[in-house]
């Protein structure tokens, strides 16, 4: 049951911290908008969970999490904010400590 719920919230920590750390990439994008602190908060997040997706669940299954946070993130065509980038963190975290509490 634990194990279900965290993939949820690994899928919507990178659907979450996607439209910001795509930032980075755009050409259109203000040079001082990617290099700002809050772009490497969610750049970390995401880089993070697409690491602990794909080290933890192998390569097919974990891409499958983040084509799901991917797909999350374009449905809900976010606009890049404090809020999405925090609550993004905070499931990175509740991720975390599942699985921490799932091995242990």
């Amino acid at each position: 049951m634990l194990m279900g719920i965290s993939l949820v919230f690994i899928v919507l920590a990178i659907g979450l911290s996607w439209p910001r750390f795509r930032l980075i990439f755009l050409a259109q994008s203000n040079a001082a908008l990617a290099a700002a602190p809050l772009t490497m908060v969610a750049s970390a997040v995401n880089l993070c969970a697409i690491g602990l997706a794909v080290a933890e669940h192998g390569l097919l299954f974990g891409g499958l999490l983040i084509a799901g946070g991917m797909f999350f993130a374009k449905i809900m065509q976010a606009v890049p904010s404090t809020p999405g980038i925090l609550a993004s963190a905070l499931c990175l975290a509740a991720y975390i400590e599942m699985t921490m509490t799932v091995v242990a």
